[in-house]
């Protein structure tokens, strides 16, 4: 029961699934069977992962380096931001400009998929359609910005996974060969109070340390 409701703060408090799931099976289940539910939980993980970064839409980088391209080939911005073969824009956005309106509301609807960019982009939309500038230039200036801001992001979530894998290693492995220790030989002697309540008491302070580590880190992220 105190196993159960352990994995379930660790569950709440942010930390994967299939470490919960592998310190449980390492905790309750013959060794060879653990190791199986592991690898198929990783597996899992790994095909879930792999499914999200399949139905990923272009970055905010490469999107406008589209533009850019579409621009200098002659396109309009509007244009390009109405083309249906632009999966990326917003439908919001590809319905304002097929409309004809002010491209500053385009822009304003551009936003979500601009995080790093949707002020600038705005403006310049904007810009080209009150004075008529090319803006090419400009948007493939935005994607390198974009760029940079997604590199500077990947390397905060590289630091914050090995921030993470320090917790599983310190927190949830001692807590896993403790557990399985006493499922296999029992409580040691003396027994009783004296080291069940310290036990408790440990194990209970390491998942809540992890699983805090891992709420921070996912909130950074």
């Amino acid at each position: 029961m105190l196993l159960v409701v352990l994995a379930a703060g660790a569950v709440i408090f942010g930390v994967p699934m299939v470490i919960v799931v592998g310190t449980l099976a390492v905790s309750l289940l013959p060794i060879s069977l653990a190791v199986v539910v592991v690898l198929a939980a990783s597996a899992l993980s790994v095909f879930h992962r792999k499914r999200r970064q399949a139905d990923h839409v272009p970055d905010e980088g490469d999107l406008l380096r589209q533009f850019s391209g579409r621009v200098s080939a002659g396109a309009t911005i509007r244009s390009t931001v109405a083309d249906a073969a632009m999966v990326a824009v917003p439908a919001r956005a590809r319905r304002l400009a097929a409309l004809g309106l002010p491209m500053a509301e385009v822009g304003d609807a551009m936003t979500p998929v601009l995080p790093v960019n949707g002020a600038a982009f705005r403006a310049i939309c904007s810009f080209s359609e009150h004075t008529g500038a090319a803006i090419a230039s400009a948007l493939a200036v935005l994607a390198e910005r974009a760029d940079d801001a997604t590199e500077l992001a990947r390397q905060r979530r590289v630091s914050l996974a090995q921030v993470k894998l320090s917790a599983i290693v310190v927190g949830l492995v001692p807590i896993a060969l403790s557990i399985g220790l006493l499922a296999v030989r029992g409580v040691p002697e003396p027994g009783g109070a004296v080291i069940v309540v310290p036990m408790i008491a440990g194990v209970t302070l390491q998942v809540v340390g992890t699983a805090i580590v891992f709420r921070v880190a996912s909130r950074a992220s």
